[in-house]
Parts: C-alpha cells; sequence; structure tokens
C-alpha cells in the first residue's frame, strides 16, 4: 500500500514513539501523527485505522507484533471496552513515570517552563482505591437492565459486575441492586425513549459505612423495602438517599434529595477534624494521596499568619489550614458550600476561620489590601483552571506565596505561564490521585520574585 493512501478501515504496522497526553500510543505515519490507545512505547503494532483527520489518524490495535516490557496483563475484563482505564496494560513504574512527562511536557508546551519536576508521588494501592462509584444504570433495545460504565465518549453503558477501582463492597452493592430492580420490575431510564425510572446510582465510603444514593426520574417512586431488605443482609452501616432527576442530560444529580433510610452523611475524624460528607460532597476519591497532599500543603505554609484560601468549596481544607495558621480566609461563590463551610468551622470551634461568599476576583483584592500581601493564597479550581479574572486579581494583590493545586496539567501550565513574570518555582509536585487512568493531580509551590526588597 502506497502511504498516500492509508485512510479509514486500512491496515497499518506503526512504531509507537511515546505517548500521549491520554495514554494513548503515538506514531506518524507519512507526516501524520497516529494515535493508538493501548499500545507502549517501542513496541510494532498492527493498527486499523478508525478515524482520519486532515492532520492526524486514530488507530486500533489489531495485533502487538513486538511487545514492549513495559506491557502487562489487565487483570479487568472491561479494561478497553468501559471508559474509566486507559493504562492497565503498563505496569505501575510506566504509569507514574508516563504521568510526570504528561506534566513537563504540558508545562514546556504552553507555558515554556523547563522547571524540574518531582517524581510522582505513588499511590498505597493501585487497585481498589476509590471511596466514591457513580455508575449509570439502563437497559438494551430487549429492556434488560444494565449497571456499569458508559464506553469512552460516549453514552453506550458498558454492563460491569465489579470495578477494581472500587472497593471490595462495589461489587455487592451492584449485584443487590440489579436483583431488586428485576425483582421489582423497577425499570431503568432510556436516553432515546426518555422512559424508565433509574438513572443512576452514586455511593459514598468510609470505613465500614456507605451512603446509596439512588437517581430517579419519578418523584413518586417509593419502593425501597425491598432494597433495604436485601442490602441488611448483607452490610451493617449503610443510608438510602432518593434523588430526583427529571431532565435528560449529562448531569447526574438533580435538585431534590430525599432521605429514605439509615445514614444521611458519613462521620470523618482526621486533621484534628471531625466533619461529614455525602454524595454531593467534595472530597478526594484516593484517601491516601489526599493525606500527602494535605501534609504537603500544611508543610508548606511554614511561618505564613495569614491564609486565603480560594475556591474553598465547603471548607474542609480551610478548616485544616485553621489548625496551623493564625487567620484563615476562605472564599467560595457558591452560598450553599458556603453554609457548609461555616457548619464545619462551628462544629469544630475553629475561631480564628473567617468563610467568605463571594466572587474571588473582587474579594481577593479587598483581603490582600487588608493584609498588606503578607499571606499564603491556595489556588484548588475545577479542570479549566482560574479565571482570568481571578488571575488579574491574584496578580494585582502579590500574595508572598501561592500554592496551587490542579487536576489538569494544561491549565495548570497556561496558569503558571501568567504568573511566572511575577513568581518562582518552588517545587512541582505530581502525586497519582487515580491509578490505572492517564489523570494526574499536580500540587506547586511558588514564591514571590524580589521586588525593591521584598521578598
Amino acid at each position: 500500500m502506497s502511504e498516500t493512501m492509508l485512510k479509514k478501515n486500512d491496515e497499518v504496522e506503526c512504531e509507537i514513539e511515546r505517548l500521549g497526553v491520554n495514554g494513548e500510543g503515538v506514531a506518524s505515519y507519512n507526516g501524520k501523527i497516529v494515535f493508538i490507545p493501548f499500545a507502549c512505547v517501542g513496541e510494532r503494532v498492527l493498527a486499523h485505522v478508525i478515524f482520519d483527520k486532515k492532520d492526524y489518524f486514530v488507530a486500533k490495535v489489531v495485533k502487538v507484533l513486538r511487545e514492549s516490557k513495559d506491557r502487562v496483563q489487565a487483570p479487568c475484563p472491561y479494561f478497553g471496552k468501559c471508559g474509566g482505564c486507559d493504562v492497565q496494560h503498563l505496569n505501575y513504574i510506566s504509569q507514574l513515570a508516563l504521568k510526570k512527562i504528561i506534566v513537563e511536557t504540558a508545562l514546556n508546551k504552553y507555558a515554556k517552563i523547563n522547571a524540574k519536576v518531582n517524581d510522582v508521588v505513588a499511590s498505597e494501592k493501585q487497585y481498589r482505591y476509590r471511596n466514591k462509584f457513580s455508575f449509570p444504570v439502563g437497559c438494551d433495545v430487549d429492556g434488560n437492565i444494565k449497571i456499569g460504565m458508559f464506553k469512552k465518549n460516549s453514552h453506550e453503558i458498558i454492563e460491569i459486575e465489579d470495578c477494581l477501582l472500587q472497593s471490595e463492597r462495589a461489587k455487592k452493592i451492584i449485584s443487590i441492586f440489579k436483583n431488586f430492580m428485576i425483582s421489582q420490575n423497577v425499570s431503568a431510564y432510556n436516553e432515546s425513549t426518555k422512559k424508565g425510572i433509574v438513572k443512576h446510582i452514586v455511593v459514598r465510603e468510609h470505613a465500614e459505612s456507605f451512603i446509596l444514593t439512588v437517581v430517579v426520574t419519578d418523584e413518586k417512586f417509593n419502593n425501597f423495602e425491598p432494597l433495604i431488605t436485601q442490602l441488611n443482609n448483607e452490610f451493617n452501616s449503610f443510608g438510602i438517599i432518593k434523588n430526583v432527576n427529571k431532565l435528560n442530560n449529562n448531569v447526574i444529580f438533580g435538585k431534590e434529595d430525599y432521605f429514605i433510610y439509615g445514614l444521611s452523611e458519613l462521620r470523618i475524624d482526621e486533621f484534628n477534624l471531625n466533619y461529614s460528607v455525602n454524595n454531593r460532597s467534595f472530597l478526594q476519591v484516593n484517601d491516601y494521596i489526599k493525606y500527602k497532599i494535605y501534609e504537603k500543603i500544611i508543610d508548606s505554609i511554614k511561618d505564613h499568619r495569614y491564609i486565603i484560601d480560594a475556591y474553598s468549596g465547603a471548607g474542609l481544607l480551610s478548616a485544616i489550614l485553621a489548625t496551623h495558621a493564625e487567620n484563615v480566609y476562605g472564599i467560595e461563590i457558591v452560598p450553599e458550600a458556603t453554609k457548609n463551610a461555616d457548619e464545619l468551622k462551628i462544629k469544630n470551634e475553629l475561631n480564628n476561620l473567617t468563610n467568605i461568599c463571594g466572587d474571588c476576583a473582587k474579594v481577593l483584592p479587598e483581603l490582600a489590601n487588608k493584609l498588606k500581601s503578607d499571606f499564603s493564597l491556595i489556588l484548588d479550581p475545577p479542570r479549566k483552571g482560574v479565571s482570568e479574572e481571578v488571575l488579574g486579581a491574584v496578580l494585582n494583590s502579590e500574595p508572598s506565596q501561592i500554592i496551587y493545586l490542579s487536576c489538569n496539567p494544561a491549565t495548570l501550565a497556561r496558569d503558571l505561564n501568567s504568573l511566572k513574570e511575577k513568581y518562582e518555582i518552588e517545587y512541582i509536585q505530581p502525586y497519582d490521585m487515580f491509578p490505572q487512568t492517564a489523570n494526574v493531580e499536580t500540587l506547586v509551590c511558588l514564591n514571590i520574585k524580589d521586588q525593591n526588597g521584598r521578598r
């Protein structure tokens, strides 16, 4: 076959040169990039072209012709089918190396930053590490119930009996819930017909307890007694919440929650705090890595008397920092989250913590003027990163230290590009919050550069 004739549905042999930001193999063919998921560096593969774009191809592995020493047998029978894991075919050392490269590449590409990136902090567990799962519930063309994971880039449910990233408890919950639906003739939601009752099940766990939220389309549905009975046969400590979501969208939860049975929240004692979470609460899904990150943040604030926690959410990190600093200010734009933060403050008698509901772009300059820039700023934004307005407020406020926690290397690099003129990087520390995926959490500490005798 002539190289110029390669097109969709053709097969081609490729040498995998590197891995991409999603963990996929990257090869080249006649000047065009070929992205090949589930391939390893150094492998030669026979690949089937599934997309032919202007500047690149996307292909799938038909056969590995020369196998890499980094390749392992993925233990999950659904790997490559569901959209949950990207790199189960890589040994764990290679996964960590990939994530370091992902961070380095993003910093260089988007910010021209060549600062040292530390080795990725490994997870204590490479499987069974998550404390929360959300599984869509649907049905096939014959009406048979399917509980599982969405296939990558689609809403097709890949039915699963277990997920190796979740606790051992997940398998039993999935089985019990499916049996409950079948025995009680409870219908699953069908996105095409927009009919059916159950859309999702969401579970958050802590220690020996869990809360199950059942997302339904009909607020009148209340046939939970058989489910309670079946769960009580297996578990001692759990709660059930009904959530109503009538909309046909990509959002899991609707606005209304109804308490059904048992626990309404999970109580957690850590970092010298007592706090509660439910299935709506933001909480890092990997407890071990969460501890490591928060310990590093505590160590990094050093002798700073004042802390401002932007994007403070329900206030957990603000509360933790309040046990290590003279005064902490949490800024959060969502009123309900600020209310939760105040409840946490009162419960733990944190009189040196002030939670402010407002736009960080407006609140930050006011606080900075009060504190004379002698404060450490914590940034923990969503995947889209820090908004231009907030970045502008940060640069004008000139905190002496910035600690930035990111779940997206690309937006982290973009934001560091804006900060690098005024700030120098003390460290860049990635963490493996999500083993078996290409996702990486990164903590960056920055200090303001010397300006007219200032630190």
